[in-house]
């Protein structure tokens, strides 16, 4: 690029950035001021996470005959890490315990998730067109929600993509896998099951060891942040005697739910295909010469994919979110989902997609290894997510609309006008789409007090 360009891809950041911050304030803080407690996610918060916050905060300073805090972590009545809460916690020992002030601090996760993530494609990416990609995360009703009552999924979500964003930087250096390993702790702190996020986190240390000379402090630093992860998971199993509380295990670690794949690869073909489409252009007979080793691969997965049960089933964990209650109405054949597994199939085609366009954009061994690091990731997190035994939408939604920009961020071609265009359209496409969702499920119920069904 030009100097010329840089500078005015500099300009349009600034601006990209701004209109980021006022979005989130305009559709955030009058939910938090004025909005009914109405969702799923105001549940979860009022009969949940701020029970556990204020428990929490009655430990630390020794209220009545509430229990230590190291008893109270052991039979920790969250099925989470306790960092969340922990730090909730310290804010209302400082005066800053109403529950309005503690939905602001929580909304600063959301507001450093979106501006992360911006800033993260703006490093490759001209300003509007990080902004774009940006976008459908931004206006997700998992998103939105999740920044505006007290829920782990958002902060978990900021570390991963503070974590992956380390990893896919170029060039590599040692400041970057000491940052990558250290997000990825934090990421462990609010949320043991990313624990997955050590899988790149490892292959990225391995596939730059002939490249990245650590040397001087970090040569001490890097170890232990590696270890962190694990030992932080570590530790809490040793506390609980398990990788979660005894008082949720009966609802989360029941076994593992062989759904979760399937529905993951939905979502990457609901949310990835006009991307992907973007991203082809013109040049279909790209799809069509890679389109029998893409199909190989669907056949190769359809029997993970068609011999597990996907039809909806509350008991059995297949519930949560719009996706399930579309299944819930879908054609199914021997309690296999016709929609997931189709939408699966789709699924491996965009992953394919994405593969092939940044194997082609590649300019160096850093960027190919990228989408390698992302590939282990998403198999990573999908591992991760199948151990638990509920598949909710929002434990597979927010982390694939955040790791499918990144995967585009890898194979866009910088010089090719038409095709940030394109990008560009999809993007705002799937942000009306995500945004009408959200209508329906957070400011419908939230100011006109209409229940969700």
């Amino acid at each position: 690029m030009h100097q010329a360009d840089v500078t005015a891809g500099d300009t349009r950041g600034a601006r990209a950035w701004i209109v980021l911050v006022c979005a989130f304030i305009l559709l955030v803080v009058p939910v938090i001021l004025f909005g009914i407690d109405n969702t799923s996610e105001s549940d979860d918060q009022n009969f949940h996470h701020l029970l556990v916050v204020r428990q929490a905060t009655e430990s630390i300073i020794g209220v009545g005959d509430a229990p230590s805090l190291v008893a109270f972590l052991k039979n920790y009545p969250s099925a989470t890490s306790p960092g969340y809460h922990l730090a909730l916690a310290l804010a209302e020992t400082c005066g800053l315990g109403s529950t309005t002030l503690l939905r602001m601090i929580s909304s600063l996760f959301g507001l450093a998730l979106v501006l992360s993530l911006w800033k993260i494609l703006s490093t490759r990416l001209d300003g509007w067109l990080a902004f774009a990609l940006t976008l459908p995360l931004f206006c997700s009703p998992y998103f939105l929600s999740g920044s505006m009552w007290l829920t782990t999924d958002v902060a978990a979500v900021l570390f991963i993509v503070l974590t992956l964003g380390s990893l896919l930087a170029v060039p590599m250096t040692p400041t970057h896998l000491l940052r990558g390993g250290l997000c990825a702790a934090l990421a462990v702190v609010v949320r043991q099951p990313t624990i997955w996020l050590i899988a790149p986190l490892y292959l990225a240390v391995w596939l730059s060891r002939k490249t990245v000379k650590v040397t001087g402090f970090a040569r001490f630093a890097l170890p232990a942040l590696l270890m962190l992860p694990v030992g932080i998971v570590g530790s809490l199993i040793v506390l609980w005697s398990g990788i979660m509380p005894v008082a949720y295990r009966s609802l989360h670690n029941t076994g593992a739910n062989s759904a979760t794949l399937a529905f993951a690869l939905s979502l990457v073909g609901l949310w990835g295909v006009l991307w992907a489409v973007a991203l082809l252009g013109t040049r279909w007979t790209d799809l069509k010469k890679h389109g029998t080793r893409w199909m190989i691969a669907g056949l190769i997965l359809l029997p993970l994919l068609a011999i597990p049960q996907t039809s909806y089933n509350r008991p059995e964990g297949r519930w949560g979110g719009p996706l399930w209650s579309v299944v819930h109405i879908a054609p199914v054949i021997m309690d296999r989902s016709l929609l997931l597994v189709t939408l699966a199939l789709l699924g491996v085609v965009v992953l394919g997609v994405f593969a092939r366009a940044a194997r082609a954009a590649s300019s160096s061994d850093d960027q190919s290894h990228g989408w390698l690091i992302l590939a282990v990731s998403v198999a990573a997190l999908v591992s991760a997510l199948t151990v638990n035994s509920q598949c909710w939408e929002r434990y597979v939604d927010l982390p694939m609309l955040a790791i499918l920009p990144l995967a585009i961020m890898l194979g866009v071609d910088r010089s090719n006008d038409g095709q940030r265009r394109r990008l560009i359209v999809a993007s705002c496409a799937m942000a009306v789409l995500q945004g009408t969702m959200s209508l329906w499920m957070v400011y419908r119920p939230t100011f006109f007090g209409v229940p969700l069904v």
